[in-house]
């Protein structure tokens, strides 16, 4: 009688640092990319986390101070009045980042012919190549007293609604949110099309079959489809407006009063204006906390409507 032959045993897995030594030439090669990568990513991040717990004027050696920075940022009435209009502009942002490019997407896909199609995507994209500070300037003049919305108004029977809109607090805001409405964004505009493409040929005619044509079939077939488009659209939409200080900073430098200013050019003037750079850094790390948790919390919400 023969005894069962024993199982055979695995081989040891390789230690962390045979493997690292083993693979020693490729990671020599990479070791610059790590370097520089770290000096000029990481370490400013480093100085800037650590630098908001102190009193620093950007020159002298800081002095730690501990929470005072964010008990003062998180007091700060002027933080407040920014924190307010970066709420306001994320939201109206986020509106005007997904409706305008998912309805042009959709007349484009929709229209007949290839060449058609090339065209107007074409037309849409062609703006990206003006820079963005020539447009926020022509569109100061827009908004002028003398500017084309108030002759606009005035030439319709609406004189009542003339204004200096960059210089009125109820509406500075709004103007500069709107600044360039319809506003459709040509990478937004390119990434729903592509999702448009991507849906079988088939799912669209067995919709057409089923009667789900125009709207219908942009709600029931063309919106859950897109939704990994659209998932990306809001993160990147959030992040970029929490973040975007330019036009603020080139049209009303934050005003009149606090009307337009937001936290990250609130931050900006601190350090740049004031020389407070240790307080300046407190808001940018309360910043980068209040993205990550609206990151999150969006991906969170995109997997739950995934399930």
């Amino acid at each position: 009688m023969h005894s069962a032959s024993p199982a055979p045993r695995r081989a040891a897995r390789p230690t962390f640092w045979k493997r690292l030594w083993a693979g020693r030439r490729a990671y020599l090669f990479l070791l610059p990319t790590f370097v520089l990568l770290g000096y000029f990513a990481y370490y400013p991040a480093y100085i800037a986390f650590t630098r908001a717990f102190t009193d620093w004027d950007g020159f002298n050696p800081p002095t730690f101070t501990g929470l005072e920075n964010f008990r003062r940022a998180l007091t700060d009435p002027a933080m407040g009045q920014a924190s307010a209009n970066v709420g306001l502009w994320i939201v109206l942002g986020l509106l005007l980042a997904v409706i305008p490019p998912l309805v042009v997407a959709e007349l484009i896909f929709h229209l007949r012919g290839p060449r058609r199609q090339y065209a107007y995507r074409t037309l849409f994209v062609v703006p990206i190549v003006v820079p963005s500070l020539v447009l926020l300037l022509l569109w100061t003049t827009f908004y002028r007293t003398d500017g084309v919305l108030n002759q606009l108004l005035g030439s319709v029977g609406l004189g009542a609604w003339q204004r200096s809109w960059l210089a009125d607090q109820d509406t500075a805001l709004y103007a500069l949110i709107f600044l360039g409405f319809p506003y459709v964004d040509a990478f937004y505009l390119l990434l729903l099309y592509a999702g448009l493409q991507s849906i079988p040929k088939d799912v669209l005619e067995a919709a057409k079959l089923d009667g789900a044509v125009g709207p219908r079939r942009v709600w029931t077939i063309d919106l859950p489809l897109l939704r990994p488009q659209l998932f990306l659209i809001a993160v990147l939409s959030v992040i970029g407006n929490a973040q975007y200080f330019l036009s603020p900073l080139v049209i009303t430098s934050g005003g009149p009063g606090y009307a337009t200013t937001v936290p990250a050019l609130l931050m900006y003037n601190t350090a740049v204006k004031f020389g407070e750079y240790g307080y300046a850094l407190s808001i940018a790390a309360l910043l980068f906390v209040v993205i990550v948790l609206l990151t999150v919390v969006a991906q969170r919400v995109a997997r739950a409507q995934g399930d």
